[in-house]
């Protein structure tokens, strides 16, 4: 199942919060995402899939999806969705939103760009500060500015957030055992992952998955 992540959908890592509209002609496969969704039908009918079951939708239909769900559409009949998109620490976003100070964006650097995409193509992979930016040709200091500028977190903190959103979908996706999918996302030790994914989404990984998966 196609996993859609952060970056493919906030082009400013800063400002974690997206929206559309689509028009579905056609079924879509189910996919799931690293991010809150919230989908409100505009027109048409149509019917949502998900772990819940088949929901018939209508105008004014609305659909909320949390990371790692996976949902899609069949029975489109000119069916018409406005969505909103929401970063998984959006809440943790807002809160810093309201400190006073200079939060204008920069444009994305094509460094971090870069180590974005390793790190997402290899989440996996036991990567440090320092590898990470020997492959993108920078000084880790320089790295760290820039990221900071560009995506408002640190390289780390970005890896660490990734790999908590992919554990979110496998969590809900799969019967996979806590730990087993702590090693697949690069975190080898279960106390140590199980923080990380609570500095993330605020639950622990067991209390995710029996919160949310049905």
């Amino acid at each position: 199942m196609h996993e859609i992540l952060s970056s493919e959908v906030f082009p400013d890592q800063r400002l974690p919060v997206a929206g559309d509209r689509i028009e579905l002609v056609a079924d879509v496969a189910p996919h799931s995402h690293a991010f809150f969704e919230i989908a409100v039908v505009l027109a048409g009918r149509g019917i949502h899939l998900s772990a819940a079951g088949e929901v018939p939708l209508q105008r004014d239909s609305v659909v909320v999806l949390r990371p790692g769900e996976w949902h899609g559409y069949t029975g489109c009949d000119g069916l018409v969705v406005r969505n909103a998109y929401l970063g998984a620490d959006i809440f943790a976003f807002l809160s810093g939103a309201l400190i006073p100070g200079d939060t204008a964006p920069y444009p994305a650097h094509p460094a971090v760009q870069h180590a974005m995409r390793l790190l997402e193509a290899s989440i996996d992979e036991p990567w440090t500060l320092d590898r990470l930016a020997a492959a993108v040709n920078l000084a880790p200091s320089y790295l760290i500015r820039l990221f900071g500028r560009t995506a408002g977190i640190s390289p780390m903190a970005y890896l660490n957030r990734i790999r908590a959103e992919r554990a979110a979908g496998l969590l809900i996706e799969t019967d996979l055992p806590i730990a087993t999918i702590g090693a697949m996302v690069g975190w080898h030790d279960p106390s140590h992952a199980s923080r990380r994914f609570h500095a993330v989404f605020g639950l622990s990984p067991s209390r995710y998955r029996s919160t949310f998966r049905p």
